[in-house]
């Protein structure tokens, strides 16, 4: 069982809990959720038993690893509540619970054109690659978009795309709506992905790694918008 005080489990956050618990089954190679529970409501030595609040955590937690799919229905077995840890939970056992936060943040709701790339790239901790990757989607989006040429690259490429009369600005927004696009665009690729193209980058900070994969993605929604509005036109 966990090495954990039934007060400090009631107050942990539910993924630090958590991947205490996920550490707790794959070591007692636990298989079965409902024994795995038990043990704590008859756990009165330690004060599990006579703590409600405590096992109660515990259990939340258990909950919270299959809602992440970091366990899963065990494959030929007949309980219900059988426990396989999957293959994304075995990996988070080798993270910080930082980055665990950060790579979930890109398991739902990246924009299809990033989403498998970039979060197999963000899995194996390759996270300068994963951002490579999402902006230049989103610099070969704004391309396909505007009608250029493969010559229109980089910053440039933004500034001509959105500039005011640009094909992608939008003619009915205000001027400072089309500068702030522009610049949103053109800094976005200046600043997240430029780096990256010229030189090695460390992004030693998994956070700000998962948030400029997720900077991609709102652009590249951004484009879906325009690109509809586009077709309006037509």
């Amino acid at each position: 069982m966990i090495n954990i005080v039934p007060s400090e489990a009631s107050e942990l956050p539910i993924d630090g809990l958590a991947m205490l618990v996920l550490r707790d089954i794959t070591v007692t190679h636990t298989d079965n959720e409902g024994r795995y529970l038990y043990q704590y409501t008859e756990d009165r030595q330690n004060g599990y038993g006579t703590n409600p609040s405590a096992y109660n955590a515990i259990a939340e937690s258990v909950a919270w690893l299959r809602s992440q799919a970091m366990i899963a229905h065990k494959p030929l077995d007949n309980r219900a509540d059988s426990i396989l840890v999957t293959r994304w939970g075995q990996y988070a056992l080798t993270l910080n619970l930082e980055a665990i936060r950060a790579t979930g943040r890109l398991q739902d709701n990246l924009h299809p054109l990033i989403a498998v790339r970039a979060r197999r790239q963000f899995l194996l901790g390759e996270y300068e690659n994963a951002i490579f990757v999402s902006l230049k989607a989103v610099e070969v989006r704004v391309r396909e978009l505007s009608g250029f040429s493969n010559d229109a690259i980089g910053v440039a490429l933004m500034n001509q795309a959105f500039k005011k009369d640009g094909p992608l600005a939008d003619p009915a927004a205000p001027p400072g709506e089309v500068q702030g696009t522009m610049m949103l665009f053109s800094g976005a690729y200046a600043v997240l992905r430029n780096p990256s193209g010229h030189r090695e980058v460390e992004f030693d900070d998994v956070t700000e790694a998962s948030e400029a994969v997720m900077t991609a993605s709102l652009l590249l929604r951004m484009l879906d918008k325009i690109e509809c509005r586009l077709k309006t036109k037509e």
